[in-house]
């Protein structure tokens, strides 16, 4: 089965190869584990012309890559296939990586198996209608990519393990916090008001269990676009929301809504009830990543084999 399983890893990078040579693919996006070494790597990047090769990574890539290679670091944390899909689509765009109008073409399998099974064609426009918020693009203008990646780290960790294995719902608002405090109050004391600003950066790793532990408070977390928490339990009032958003969805997605279309903050909420965490920007829902069911072990679409395409 391992020799099986090897054998449908090579195929599907040979046809990866051969499809993005063909049609105007803008980047294959692969998880790095996949190339078990450097000669491995450059034998498939020989095979590419003029698209890129996006690695996705959960660890810090320190070896030399060739000129077009690029690599995404994403949360270290287990997803569906279509969930770690999302999650690097989403960093690539916010880092510039990506853009509205392009194609690519992106391999996936079960996480850290080394092993790839299926194979997703995304046309970004078309295939996420949030990506007609072109404004994306120049997030990384107002929130640091790091910033944005560590957030979007911790809601999903509150999501697939949060307390006891249950979500733990919470909001985050990050960026443009000048404009984004106008419209808060605090529901308790801020209970990061008065450290300096370096022992409340969520870049600092010694940090991450605290806000994990201040995310079941109500209220939000409003983050600057460089790390600082300005504070913890805030209550948003920014007023009615004007985007369609989905029937069903409670207060806190609401409220995201609303800062996010009077702001240039960028907000990621974690359900309760759900555990789905949710991106907004402009006011609207830009991406969705479900809660895997069953994050300890490979879920029923995980267990398939072959080409699977994005668009039914």
């Amino acid at each position: 089965m391992k020799d099986f399983k090897k054998c449908i890893t090579e195929k599907l990078l040979e046809y990866a190869a051969d499809l993005s040579n063909c049609f105007n693919i803008k980047a294959v996006m692969v998880y790095a584990d996949v190339f078990r070494d450097k000669e491995f790597l450059d034998h498939f990047v020989a095979k590419l012309s003029e698209t890129k090769l996006v690695l996705v990574s959960r660890e810090k890539i320190e070896e030399e890559l060739p000129d077009k290679v690029v690599v995404i670091k994403v949360p270290s944390i287990k997803l569906t296939r279509l969930g770690q899909m999302k999650v690097a689509v989403l960093v690539g765009v916010s880092q510039g990586i990506f853009h509205p109008e392009d194609v690519i073409l992106c391999l996936s399998g079960i996480a850290e198996s080394g092993i790839i099974d299926s194979l997703f064609i995304l046309d970004i426009g078309e295939e996420f209608e949030f990506f007609a918020v072109t404004q994306l693009e120049h997030l990384h203008e107002i929130v640091r990519p790091e910033v944005f990646l560590r957030v979007l780290e911790i809601a999903i960790d509150l999501s697939v393990e949060g307390r006891e294995g249950k979500p733990v719902g919470t909001i985050f608002i990050v960026g443009d916090t000048e404009q984004v405090l106008k419209y808060c109050e605090q529901l308790i004391l801020n209970p990061f008001k008065g450290y300096a600003e370096e022992e409340r950066n969520i870049l600092d790793p010694r940090l991450e269990e605290t806000v994990k532990e201040f995310a079941s408070l109500d209220g939000a977390f409003i983050i600057r676009g460089d790390g600082v928490i300005e504070a913890a339990g805030a209550f948003i009032r920014a007023g009615a929301v004007t985007e369609d958003i989905p029937s069903g969805l409670g207060a806190r997605h609401r409220s995201a809504a609303a800062i996010t279309a009077i702001t240039q903050a960028v907000a990621i909420t974690v359900s309760e009830s759900t555990g789905t965490v949710m991106v907004f920007y402009g006011g609207k829902i830009i991406m969705e990543i479900e809660r895997p069911q069953f994050f300890g072990q490979p879920s029923g679409e995980q267990k398939l084999h072959g080409v699977h395409f994005a668009k039914d």
